[in-house]
């Protein structure tokens, strides 16, 4: 009897010595850490955004991903380090895919924002664009249902984009390429 006991025993040790270590295995590995504050260049402390509404699917997701640094997203050019300049955010709708019968069968979503970045001292960086494209399947006896995927679509793109213009003010500027103010090439 005694012997069932000290079996049981030794059982429920390996038992929750498993888990545990499942468990210490698992949080360790999955990939979640606490993310910390993102330091952007102090030249990015105040930043304004001009060519773009506040109201743009990619201006709100900048705006949040400017929430976990010292930086701010300002409304008013006054005061502001930076100026990011959109000069052109086209998004285009063309056709990706044809059947036999000539009907469509799937789009591509493509999105191309141009811009450069203005500096409180007057110097610019050269324009440069980011772009991203993703299709999605079209059924036309579906048409809501295309439609909600064409809507999510275009969110997901405004939000990859807007990650790409916020690591691109992450990355550092060679001074090289900096534009001075009496060189600037006209737009």
């Amino acid at each position: 009897m005694n012997y069932f006991i000290g079996l049981r025993a030794v059982f429920r040790k390996g038992i929750i010595l498993s888990i545990l270590v499942t468990f210490l295995g698992a949080s360790a590995g999955c990939g979640y850490h606490l993310r910390g504050v993102t330091e952007l260049d102090p030249a990015y402390a105040k930043v304004y955004v001009q060519g773009m509404s506040t109201d743009d699917p990619v201006y709100r997701e900048l705006r949040q991903l400017f929430l976990n640094t010292h930086s701010a997203l300002v409304e008013n050019p006054i005061g502001a380090t930076a100026t990011l300049v959109i000069d052109g955010n086209d998004v285009e709708q063309r056709v990706a895919v044809v059947t036999p019968q000539a009907t469509v069968q799937q789009y591509e979503l493509y999105q191309r924002i141009d811009y450069h970045i203005v500096y409180a001292d007057g110097s610019e960086t050269p324009e440069r664009h980011i772009s991203q494209a993703r299709n999605y399947n079209y059924d036309p006896t579906g048409v809501l249902a295309s439609t909600s995927n064409e809507a999510q679509i275009r969110q997901e793109l405004a939000n990859t984009l807007a990650r790409l213009l916020f690591y691109r003010l992450n990355a550092p500027v060679p001074v090289s390429s900096l534009i001075e103010p009496g060189d600037k090439p006209r737009r």
